[in-house]
């Protein structure tokens, strides 16, 4: 019997969910490689394999392979397996792909940062010398490169040490720059809890505007002369304004812990110092909570 793809779906959501199965940490050396990486995601595929029957089955099943920093893996699996592969010794534990939801920030006059838009002598701001050279990742709704706040206007070359990309780095897309370094998107998970994503979405590009307000609060550069409709004009710019940026989409809007530990693995790997997060969502135990395994690796 031919079933419509929408019924399909919902056959398959209500027989298995998205799970991530979390083993611990690796112990890379200094050295590691693409192999390696490889290496990792096959071992996962042959632990998951040894309680599904088979590697097909384990392959079609896992969707985020954590390899670099965080070990452990996402997948779409029955509540009887997911139980059963928590009882194995060598697993930390096994919780649902649970969604996340956007918050908010405030501004930074309660630092006693600045005083009539002028920086103290002797703010942090200044002994900082404003995030100089800092690398800000942030997980959210992506980022709009157009805004002002993103401008690599009298920025240096991107530091040496910074081993990011910017995925889709084209006008449609999310192109970078020298203040603008990384950009990267994860929508597996929220694909495999609600639904699969138009291809014209594979970018880092924010429809949505709450990351690029908190991006530019946390590191947004100077933009002298902003303004709202001519209300409040002053000089925008965010906690760190001379610090490098780089955005990792995790919400689309809504946000899920498989996608949300792939982008802090990624993260790890490509050479942040800071990262920032502006979601949450009801507390739970340390390791059934993506976000706090996320941080606890960084």
């Amino acid at each position: 019997m031919w079933l419509p793809r929408h019924l399909v779906f919902l056959v398959l959501f209500l027989l298995f969910s998205s799970y991530v199965v979390y083993l611990g940490s690796h112990s890379h050396g200094l050295q590691v490689s693409e192999a390696d990486f490889d290496r990792v995601a096959d071992c996962h595929h042959q632990f998951l394999a040894s309680f599904l029957g088979s590697h097909e089955k384990a392959r079609d099943a896992i969707f985020y392979s954590y390899r670099r920093h965080i070990n452990g893996f996402a997948a779409i699996l029955e509540e009887e397996h997911a139980a059963e592969i928590a009882r194995d010794p060598s697993v930390v534990s096994v919780f649902l792909n649970r969604e996340r939801k956007l918050h908010t920030t405030h501004s930074w006059d309660f630092m006693l940062m600045e005083h009539n838009g002028v920086p103290r002598p002797w703010s942090l701001w200044r002994r900082a010398r404003f995030g100089m050279d800092t690398i800000i990742a942030n997980l959210d709704t992506g980022v709009w490169p157009e805004s002002k706040s993103f401008s690599d206007r009298w920025y240096g070359p991107v530091p040496v040490r910074w081993k990011g990309i910017c995925e889709n780095d084209t006008r449609e897309g999310v192109p970078c720059n020298r203040k603008l370094i990384g950009a990267r998107y994860f929508n597996k998970g929220y694909s495999a809890n609600v639904e699969p994503l138009n291809s014209s979405m594979n970018s880092a590009r924010d429809y949505d505007g709450h990351g690029t307000h908190t991006l530019s609060t946390a590191a947004g550069n100077f933009v002298p002369g902003a303004s709202v409709y001519g209300v409040g004009k002053g000089t925008a710019k965010g906690g760190s304004p001379h610090a490098r940026v780089a955005a990792y989409k995790v919400c689309w809007p809504s946000c899920y812990d498989s996608d949300i530990m792939a982008a802090f693995d990624m993260a790890i790997h490509d050479g942040v110092d800071v990262v920032s997060m502006s979601l949450g969502g009801d507390p739970s135990d340390y390791f059934d909570d993506g976000i706090a395994i996320g941080a606890f690796h960084a």
